[in-house]
């Protein structure tokens, strides 16, 4: 390849961000000259990535939001294209988001010289919208999975991916030495993560606060934080919460390590939370014109991923109308004071974390890209 050659490098919301960046360093360790553009978070920026979109922009919650961020989607792809077509760029790099990415892929597909596509974490079609699995075999060069489920799944359908292992793994790494050995002791550590998006966070927040009040009435001495995501930073909310006697953290990954169990919104941080190891009870409330959308599509029993990994239920979840206060401190209690029901909980993690691989990702899905170059 010439040396200085450009790649598109395509990530949609925070995650992307986080998983997508190290990809842009491990390339650049091996291919120093390689410029990258597209669209991600601060992270892809830091190393150098030059966004024509940030995340924060991208983000979309629920089926009812579509419509409001479809203008920009449409702005942004255009301009991606345009882009692709003055460098005659030979590589695209796009990491989940797969409603805008797919899409992208198919457009790229249909340029006068289109470049290889490498798609990198999986569009979860194993849950839902199947029919989308044509696109992948039609537009999409490499796949690279993060989870080991998916690459029987995948050949069903004739497709070879590249189980690369998930990149929570190398994440979560300097949190595990910080685990601490007093989970369950006198003085225990609730910890609350209602999400990073503002739109579920401020659904989930008021319950799970309600419910830390409840529990805190029946366990002596409980400490309650809650995680506070970089998107939730400007709510005017925190200083009542602080007043509350709930202790704020900016880390979520350093409270998770600290406390003796969790109240997790569903999505990455249930991962998050089995990979460190503290008992959780998972929890998702949205409109209910969005749920109902979602139960039509979604052919899968279970919400949280630790549950979906090993197939079966290991964390308790508590779904809209079921995800109360009340339903929720019932449910922290036991899963903190009943020690059949921790170690149980913490026996079924070993499970979620072999089926993630080892780690690595980031160097695995730079030389798949590197090899497409």
């Amino acid at each position: 390849m010439s040396s200085s050659e450009s790649v598109l490098i395509v990530a949609g919301e925070t995650s992307g961000d986080l998983h997508a960046a190290p990809v842009v360093a491990a390339i650049k360790d091996k291919r120093p000259e390689t410029r990258f553009f597209g669209a991600g978070g601060p992270l892809m920026r830091v190393e150098g990535v030059e966004l024509l979109a940030e995340v924060s922009d991208l983000a979309v919650m629920g089926f009812t939001g579509i419509p409001k961020i479809l203008p920009r989607l449409a702005r942004l792809k255009k301009q991606l294209l345009e882009k692709v077509r003055e460098e005659n760029v030979k590589l695209a790099i796009l990491t989940d988001y797969p409603g805008f990415n797919l899409n992208l892929a198919r457009s790229l597909k249909s340029l006068p010289n289109p470049p290889r596509i490498l798609f990198y974490v999986a569009p979860q079609l194993w849950a839902w919208r199947q029919g989308r699995v044509k696109i992948l075999q039609k537009y999409v060069d490499e796949l690279a999975v993060v989870f080991a489920f998916e690459v029987e799944f995948f050949q069903k359908f004739g497709i070879k991916p590249h189980f690369v292992g998930h990149p929570l793994l190398e994440e979560i790494a300097p949190y595990l030495a910080q685990v601490s050995s007093k989970k369950s002791a006198d003085s225990p550590l609730l910890a609350l993560l209602p999400g990073s998006r503002p739109s579920v966070a401020s659904k989930h927040l008021p319950i799970m606060l309600e419910a830390g009040r409840k529990l805190r009435e029946v366990v002596p001495g409980l400490r309650v934080g809650v995680g506070q995501a970089s998107t939730l930073r400007d709510w005017s909310v925190w200083q009542e919460v602080e007043k509350d006697g709930f202790e704020v953290w900016s880390d979520a990954r350093k409270l998770l390590s600290q406390a003796g169990v969790a109240a997790v919104c569903s999505g990455t941080a249930t991962l998050e939370a089995a990979l460190i190891g503290v008992p959780q009870v998972v929890v998702y409330k949205t409109s209910s014109l969005n749920y109902q959308i979602a139960r039509t599509f979604v052919k899968i029993p279970n919400v949280a991923l630790a549950n979906v990994i090993v197939g079966r239920t290991i964390v308790p979840e508590l779904l809209q109308g079921e995800f109360t206060a009340s339903g929720l401190a019932s449910k922290l209690k036991n899963v903190l004071q009943d020690q059949e029901v921790r170690a149980r909980m913490i026996v079924d993690y070993g499970e979620v974390r072999a089926a993630l691989g080892t780690t690595g990702a980031a160097e695995r899905v730079a030389e798949i890209a590197i090899g497409m170059m």
